[in-house]
């Protein structure tokens, strides 16, 4: 019986003692493990931080495009044709007509040409290249607006004619004083001349 009571705290202890030791060895498996994780998460958390980021960045560029794009579309600086038929030059219309000066004439749109005719409610004549509607511009000034059919020539060579007439000084020709080049739209604006002849406004870039 004695031996029994002396022998229990030896195995207690040793019992301890393993415990102990099993404890240590899975507290070190843990901190083993641990170390890992962290570090895992941490590179999942920089990958997706690098993703986030990429996406944003993406994304505002395109905004950003989209917003240059819309306002050079509305300021017609999209808009290049070829200027002359054996040149192979692109010119923005709005740096062409900056060149001439005074000489260059203003643009409308079409938008625009519809108010100045009032919806070309008062024709004035027809010919093989199109209408002329009288219109008057917003400072009272009475206009003839000369709409094409014709739809051969090209956007430069139209600015030619159009900077053309512009020039031309002669008294049988009628001032120019504007033009349309929107889309298939063109049309020429003249000075409207009450006593003058029609064929004036119909044929006058033939007098060039």
């Amino acid at each position: 019986m004695a031996v029994e009571v002396a022998a229990w705290p030896v195995l207690a202890e040793v019992g301890l003692g393993r415990r102990e030791r099993k404890g240590e060895r899975e507290k070190k498996e843990e901190e083993r493990y641990v170390e890992p994780t962290r570090d895992a998460k941490h590179s999942r958390f920089r990958i997706r931080l690098a993703l986030t980021v990429s996406t944003v960045a993406a994304i505002l560029l395109v905004i950003s495009c989209f917003i240059v794009f819309v306002k050079r579309r509305k300021s017609g600086k999209f808009k290049l044709f070829v200027i002359g038929k054996n040149s192979n030059h692109m010119e923005n219309i709005e740096e062409l007509l900056e060149n001439y000066g005074s000489l260059a004439p203003k643009r409308y749109k079409y938008s625009q040409l519809k108010d100045i005719t009032r919806s070309f409610s008062e024709k004035l004549g027809e010919g093989g290249y199109g209408m002329v509607y009288k219109g008057t511009l917003p400072d009272g000034q009475s206009v003839a607006v000369k709409f094409f059919h014709d739809l051969t020539r090209n956007g430069g060579e139209f600015i030619n004619e159009v900077i053309s007439i512009r020039r031309t000084s002669h008294v049988n020709v009628v001032t120019l004083v504007g033009f349309c080049l929107e889309g298939s739209k063109r049309a020429l604006i003249y000075e409207y001349m009450p006593n003058g002849s029609l064929d004036k406004f119909i044929y006058a870039e033939s007098s060039k």
